[in-house]
């Protein structure tokens, strides 16, 4: 009865570990939340996010702009809200209000608004910080400890992500935004599941090898048993 129960407890451990395995690294959670809105120059000037999209998940966000042409110039700044309203000034832009969909396949909430042309940003002193460059730009959203967003002060926890190319001709372009996917510990995402049906699997795995010794032990102590009684009976025989 032990081999038959052991057998059993091995077989659902392996299948316990098997899965916990997997859902740690063919079927676990993207480390990463990437998604991306392309301009196509037929309108909006800038790409903006609304407050609050740029601490969506993590404690940074990753921007990668790359204009349609290799020569288009690129600006990425962070600016506060407030900053970005002014400076637009009615401008025509798009608006990343959030993110849709599943952790492998999301999609950014997008709205329009207002017209015409802004400025040119690099005449500008309303930045946190900005990056420019020609064909493509990015930049890092740092986190609380990073020097640059410490010398902002309080306020950019409300920042704004602003993408436009020179502010007054419509921006052609792709703008990717991306967060590392982290827990509430700050740890790379896992399924819940995982890691308890690796640590049952394991569990199941010794119990059945505890109880194939047992039943490997009760086994010999039960030939040693029979072979004991039975030389009386042959000595008793042979008298």
């Amino acid at each position: 009865m032990r081999r038959v129960l052991a057998v059993l407890l091995a077989f659902g451990g392996a299948a316990a570990l098997a899965v916990g395995v997997l859902l740690l690294t063919a079927f676990a959670p993207p480390s990463t939340l990437t998604t991306s809105t392309t301009l196509d120059g037929d309108g909006p000037v800038a790409v903006v996010t609304a407050p609050g999209v740029l601490a969506l998940s993590g404690p940074e966000a990753t921007v990668r702009v790359t204009a349609a042409g290799a020569d288009d110039p690129v600006f990425v700044a962070l600016v506060r809200p407030d900053d970005a309203t002014a400076w637009l000034d009615g401008a025509a832009v798009e608006t990343v209000t959030g993110v849709t969909g599943p952790l492998d396949a999301p999609r950014t909430t997008v709205t329009t608004g207002g017209e015409g042309p802004a400025g040119d940003p690099r005449t500008s002193d309303v930045w946190i910080t900005a990056e420019s460059g020609t064909g493509s730009a990015g930049l890092r959203w740092p986190t609380e400890g990073d020097a640059v967003r410490a010398a902002a002060g309080p306020a950019t926890d409300t920042a704004v992500l602003l993408v436009t190319g020179d502010g007054t001709t419509p921006f052609s372009g792709t703008v990717t935004l991306q967060w590392p996917l982290q827990d509430a510990q700050g740890d790379a995402l896992r399924h819940p599941a995982a890691v308890p049906l690796v640590v049952a699997g394991a569990a199941l795995l010794v119990l059945a090898v505890l109880l194939l010794v047992l039943a490997r032990r009760s086994g010999r102590r039960g030939r040693r048993s029979t072979r004991r009684e039975a030389r009386p009976a042959d000595q008793e025989g042979a008298r």
